[in-house]
């Protein structure tokens, strides 16, 4: 069976040289460069949006040539020639960037709108998921250059005589955290649902009821899918979390798969971040006077955008208490025989 830190660094420089070659293509005047302002989002755009288009995808290209330079160095002997600091600095910091800094809270909202069956994709919100894409690929080949340059296993990351991993010793309250965190979120939808203009005019509640005759359906949903995803949340700490319970049909007293768990809440931790981020400098640069509040009123910014400022320690906490959940149940390793 073939090991992914065998191939991951491959995808990575794969990566790298097509969306480079993308962004020179949009750097020749091509068509179709995505990062591009949308008046409907304003001040919440990513924060690339800013840059003007050769700016943009001229960046685009430098990262990718020095993406396809540092993956060719983890890949070969020659790499070694560079210093380990110099590659993990930049991969680290590549795909923080592709993951937290290029989506904006489109990418979660058409998440949460799937479930009212609604898919509002587009072009620019694929090219989001195509630099997570990236973003992942260079997580994940970052670590196994970590794990190769430690001398530790290259499957599981255990060193002989290594101590068990710092989160486990948090998960709890990362856990609590991540479970509570939504709950402003879907208080405040829910009493919008019910026509209590929390933090806002009713008036808005008005107008938005014009805009979208289903808003009392989508401002339910909403606030179910916090509620939801809290108690899902509890589930990397809960037994039920490891063991489906006895009375769930068919599957019930069936171990739950790891990834079942770890892969949807690790989309959810990305998204929400990023969205938190978008969030979190839109309103200060408002609040603060940075930039005009286009279409926004400003005594109503706080009910409005002011739960979502919870979305990136929401985030954050997700992301954390999810990779604690992994190390917990991961087990003995099938390569090196090591266990925590």
């Amino acid at each position: 069976m073939i090991k992914w830190y065998s191939w991951i660094g491959y995808a990575a420089l794969f990566w790298s040289v097509i969306y480079g070659i993308m962004n020179f293509y949009w750097l020749i005047a091509g068509e179709g460069y995505p990062f591009i302002q949308d008046e409907r989002i304003g001040v919440f755009s990513a924060l690339v949006t800013y840059l003007p288009v050769q700016a943009g995808s001229a960046i685009f290209c430098v990262l990718c040539m020095l993406g396809i330079f540092f993956s060719l160095a983890m890949l070969n002997q020659w790499g070694r020639i560079v210093s380990p600091r110099f590659i993990l600095f930049f991969s680290w910091g590549f795909a923080v960037f592709l993951l937290l800094f290029i989506p904006d809270y489109r990418l979660i909202a058409s998440m949460a709108y799937a479930f009212l069956f609604k898919f509002p994709y587009s072009w620019q919100i694929l090219n989001q998921v195509i630099c997570v894409i990236g973003g992942l690929l260079w997580f994940f080949s970052v670590i196994a250059y970590q794990r190769k340059v430690r001398n530790a296993c290259r499957d599981c990351g255990r060193k002989e005589n290594g101590k068990p991993f710092v989160l486990i010793r948090w998960a709890k309250w990362l856990t609590y955290a991540a479970a509570i965190a939504p709950l402003p979120y879907a208080i405040t939808r829910f009493s919008w649902a019910l026509g209590i203009p929390l933090g806002v005019e009713r008036q808005m509640l008005e107008d938005f009821a014009k805009v979208n005759p289903m808003a009392t359906v989508t401002e339910w949903v909403f606030g179910g899918l916090c509620v939801g995803g809290g108690l899902l949340t509890l589930g990397l700490i809960q037994k039920w979390g490891e063991v489906v319970p006895n009375w769930f049909p068919l599957i019930g007293g069936k171990r739950v798969p790891i990834l079942i768990a770890v892969i949807p809440a690790s989309i959810v931790a990305i998204a929400l971040t990023s969205a938190g981020f978008i969030f979190a400098f839109g309103f200060l640069a408002v609040a603060l006077q940075f930039v005009p509040a286009e279409g926004m009123v400003l005594s109503e910014i706080a009910g409005t955008i002011g739960p979502m400022l919870l979305w990136m320690p929401w985030g954050v906490a997700l992301g954390l208490s999810t990779i604690s959940y992994y190390y917990r149940r991961r087990g003995q390793c099938d390569y090196c025989g090591r266990n925590e």
